[in-house]
């Protein structure tokens, strides 16, 4: 909780998708090896085709989810697909999860520049957080996911605000898709 106090809405929302874009992170990606995913035209957003945030409820902050939308519209256009809200190809969904968790680093006497007991340590604790982007895209037509990419990621506690590094965590989490013929 010390967490959320010492970081605005803003600021843990863009820290995790900058995280994505910055830090290592590890992609997972999920498809249906069967699907031709050149036919695919059309998206639009899995609850009645309406943007909904699934995740923690301090991350739910208006401009930042406009933000966000706007992201993987236009990376979602790049690689040829159109919004279209009244007959979509695939729906779009995106989750994300934010989970604090705690290191502790224990540093041995002799690792002071100035060397005094070779048996004592010192003890470092160290706050992260931990997020997770889920994108999931579903055949309209047929109800079942078809692709799916879970990005996790550590992410530091003074992001960089600007819509560019957005842009670039959801390109990254995008990257494979479609996936390619020779991919599956």
């Amino acid at each position: 909780m010390k967490i959320q106090k010492k970081i605005t809405k803003a600021g843990i929302f863009i820290l995790f998708v900058l995280l994505i874009a910055g830090c290592k992170t590890e992609i997972k990606e999920t498809y249906d090896h069967t699907v031709d995913f050149k036919k695919y035209k059309t998206f639009c957003w899995m609850t009645g085709c309406e943007f909904k945030f699934n995740g923690p409820e301090y991350l739910n902050d208006s401009l930042l989810l406009e933000s966000l939308k706007t992201s993987l519209i236009k990376e979602l256009e790049s690689k040829g697909l159109k919004e279209d809200s009244n007959n979509p190809d695939l729906l779009v969904g995106f989750t994300i999860a934010v989970k604090d968790e705690q290191a502790i680093i224990y540093h041995r006497a002799e690792d002071s520049p100035v060397y005094y007991q070779p048996i004592e340590t010192d003890r470092e604790v160290i706050n992260y957080l931990k997020g997770t982007v889920i994108i999931g895209m579903a055949d309209n037509k047929e109800s079942r996911m078809v692709w799916q990419s879970q990005a996790i990621s550590y992410m530091e506690l003074n992001p960089d605000f600007s819509e560019k590094n957005i842009r670039k965590g959801i390109k990254q989490v995008l990257k494979n898709f479609p996936p390619k013929p020779d991919q599956r």
